[in-house]
């Protein structure tokens, strides 16, 4: 109800997957921005009340988080221990720098202490720490653990004090030396590798895409009626900039089998403008990706209160280069049906300033939608000769219901 009368909903289209999807028609007043929140999970703006999309998706599982993390746990894999160890050196670039400065600390403090608790074997069984008289010691100076553990530390940095050192007597001694050369050399290597890849990993490019928290639907522009399926996108650094950025999504539909368990039956691809280039974005500013709702998209054939119970979800990836380091990132969120909003759209964000004549980007309006008022029922029949008579009927009979003594014809509003 809105402002005092019913508003009633036009009904979608059948659906191409064989069950009833739709979406739910929440409108806004734009005037009133005021938002308050029930304990039901409800937001009102002081006329409507619609689901807030983050007490809703804790009911539903996801196959993508919102930040893009995958949710799918793998069972019975062979081998797992081998899978993890094959990938050792891309799984400790995940971890946080707390981890990594560990792991570098800690490997070369194990590989001081192993090759010194050898040091120290070889002079105890040689005879070195007796002090007997006319004994040439294996290493010079080495009186206990602590000298032994001095001599491996000066010896694989090439530290060289002079006081410490090797002689010829031992042949185990510097095959020893011998082998922890070549071996720090290659650890120094491979940490300085982990240290540099972490460096320039770009996650944190990654995390400064920003998607909106919702999606719309609503016309897809001033001058095109069509219905699209509109999602907000940004990158909220302004001083490094990105080059070949573009995005894809994809719709992942599930269903329940004989068995009564829920499967992923396939992925589908909705088209954001690969023909027509749409697809690579300039993200100097933030900018809406639009996938036009037509006989050729997944979305094709939703009705308003099927999609609210419908088995998808919608997956939405951005990949570029930094153009600073020439490594390639992938971002990725998705989108519940209960998170897509029927007949709005995404406020402008881009304003100039007058006084600074320069243009300014608002980003408490990113996650702001207006009311479409022209956002008005059209109906397309499989026969291309009856749609100036549906439109005809519509405007003649607009309290009825538009599906009536319509079985073989195919509707959508937009």
């Amino acid at each position: 109800m809105l402002n005092g009368h019913t508003e009633e909903v036009p009904p979608l289209l059948h659906s191409t997957y064989g069950n009833h999807l739709g979406l739910d028609y929440y409108p806004k007043n734009h005037n009133n921005n005021i938002k308050t929140e029930s304990k039901n999970g409800y937001i009102s703006n002081g006329h409507t009340k619609y689901q807030d999309p983050e007490k809703s998706e804790q009911n539903r599982p996801r196959l993508v988080s919102k930040d893009g993390s995958c949710m799918i746990r793998p069972l019975n894999l062979e081998n797992p221990w081998m899978q993890i160890f094959s990938n050792w050196f891309h799984l400790i670039i995940e971890n946080s720098w707390r981890s990594i400065l560990i792991v570098f600390a800690a490997s070369f403090l194990f590989s001081w202490l192993f090759f010194g608790a050898i040091y120290y074997l070889i002079v105890y069984f040689s005879g070195d720490l007796q002090n007997l008289p006319h004994h040439k010691q294996c290493i010079a100076n080495v009186h206990g653990f602590i000298s032994a553990f001095l001599f491996s530390l000066e010896s694989q940095h090439t530290i060289g004090y002079g006081v410490r050192y090797m002689t010829d007597v031992c042949p185990p001694a510097y095959i020893i030396l011998c082998i922890q050369l070549i071996l720090g050399v290659l650890l120094q290597t491979v940490l300085a590798g982990i240290v540099i890849a972490k460096v320039l990993r770009p996650k944190k490019r990654k995390q400064e895409m920003r998607f909106s928290n919702i999606a719309v639907i609503g016309p897809t522009s001033d001058d095109d009626k069509r219905p699209s399926l509109m999602i907000r996108l940004a990158d909220i650094q302004h001083r490094l900039y990105l080059a070949e950025s573009h995005v894809r999504l994809y719709m992942a539909c599930t269903r329940i089998n004989q068995k009564g368990e829920k499967e992923l039956i396939g992925v589908r691809d909705m088209n954001v403008g690969y023909d027509s280039g749409w697809d690579r974005v300039l993200l100097l500013w933030p900018v809406i990706i639009r996938h036009v709702i037509d006989e050729e998209s997944p979305l094709y054939g939703m009705t308003q209160e099927s999609m609210r119970h419908a088995d998808f979800e919608l997956i939405m990836t951005v990949e570029g280069i930094v153009e600073a380091t020439g490594m390639t990132f992938q971002a990725r969120t998705s989108f519940l049906p209960n998170e897509i909003f029927w007949g709005q759209k995404f406020a402008p964000m881009v304003v100039l300033n007058v006084k600074s004549c320069k243009y300014e980007v608002d980003y408490e309006l990113f996650e702001k939608t207006l009311h479409c008022n022209e956002f008005l029922p059209l109906i397309l029949t499989e026969n291309a000769d009856e749609v100036e008579e549906d439109i005809h009927a519509n405007h003649y009979h607009e309290h009825h219901h538009l599906h009536t003594n319509r079985n073989h014809s195919s509707r959508i509003a937009y």
